[in-house]
């Protein structure tokens, strides 16, 4: 990444990794594919500039001071925490969480900056680039979609109305107008996108267009459909996950407790194109035997159907 730099470019990055976390002379040389002896020359020169601390070692700069308060701290830091649960590496991505960590008190700062050295590169940087551009400024993004359940990529025109990373895997989205094939408002994921390139032709974001509207009462990137809500009891040994996940999660509410410790959870999401819940059935299943779909109907018999289909399959 910081290989082949002159002299002058390498100081420059030097002084933006010191001020993330200290580092070993070997370590610079090694990631900046030079000489042992050049990073100590290159930090005798920095010295007369910053205010360069030395430490068993390890060199660094000052940590900045007064930036965040305690509490605002760990908000950032809870921020660029779910940002490196993505795994995107793209460049401006990962420059962006440089800047972000410089603003942390130690030892958020460093722990910050080796997950960002951890990020690996993808196919898929390009397009969360050209993605950003087109939201931002408003520019008709083209590629070639494949949907969850297809096998086929179709031509795909969008207007970006808005960025989300989904809460359930944390995967990129935009919500966005296709023009070509659904020629209506859905969400589609980056990493099923290919050949994307950004048009010259510009559009607007309607003026009541509400994303958080939108998205609230989804489970996951289901936004469109019918709202559905799916009534389970929930075994006594499990009980207590439910019980937590309701204070963060506005689409899980208990609703009852029986003697034996059981739950009667509400569960709120929206049906697929087809009718299906599919999202709320993989949550469910994904639960086995501790919870079970007692309504609607057609829910549970989806449910049962799916479960014979196991047990045959393991039979």
């Amino acid at each position: 990444m910081t290989r082949n730099l002159n002299k002058a470019n390498r100081l420059k990055e030097l002084e933006k990794l010191l001020a993330l976390r200290p580092f070993r002379v070997v370590e610079l040389a090694e990631r900046f594919g030079v000489s042992r002896r050049t990073i100590e020359r290159d930090l005798w020169d920095l010295r007369e500039t910053v205010d360069l601390l030395e430490e068993d070692g390890r060199y660094r700069l000052p940590s900045p001071s007064g930036a965040l308060n305690e509490v605002e701290a760990l908000a950032v830091h809870s921020a660029t925490r779910l940002l490196v649960h993505t795994g995107v590496g793209d460049r401006h991505y990962r420059n962006a969480l440089q800047k972000l960590a410089m603003q942390l008190p130690e030892p958020a700062r460093s722990a910050l900056a080796r997950s960002v050295d951890r990020l690996p590169t993808t196919r898929h940087d390009r397009t969360l680039d050209l993605v950003a551009q087109a939201w931002f400024n408003r520019r008709v993004l083209r590629c070639e979609y494949r949907s969850a359940r297809g096998s086929k990529h179709h031509p795909h025109e969008y207007e970006v109305y808005y960025y989300e990373l989904n809460r359930r895997n944390l995967q990129p989205y935009v919500v966005a107008r296709e023009r070509l094939y659904h020629r209506d408002v859905g969400v589609f994921r980056l990493s099923r996108m290919r050949g994307v390139r950004l048009l010259d032709e510009t559009y607007e974001i309607p003026p009541d267009f509400d994303p958080v509207a939108l998205l609230e009462g989804a489970w996951g990137i289901t936004v469109v459909g019918e709202p559905v809500e799916v009534l389970l009891r929930v075994d006594p040994s499990v009980a207590a996950w439910f019980v937590e996940q309701q204070e963060f999660d506005r689409n899980i509410e208990v609703v009852g407790e029986e003697a034996d410790g059981s739950l009667r959870v509400v569960l709120r999401g929206r049906l697929a194109k087809d009718g299906d819940a599919h999202e709320l059935l993989a949550f469910i299943l994904s639960w086995g035997s501790k919870v079970e779909a007692l309504e609607p109907a057609s829910v549970r018999e989806r449910l049962a159907s799916e479960a014979r289909a196991a047990l045959e399959r393991y039979a």
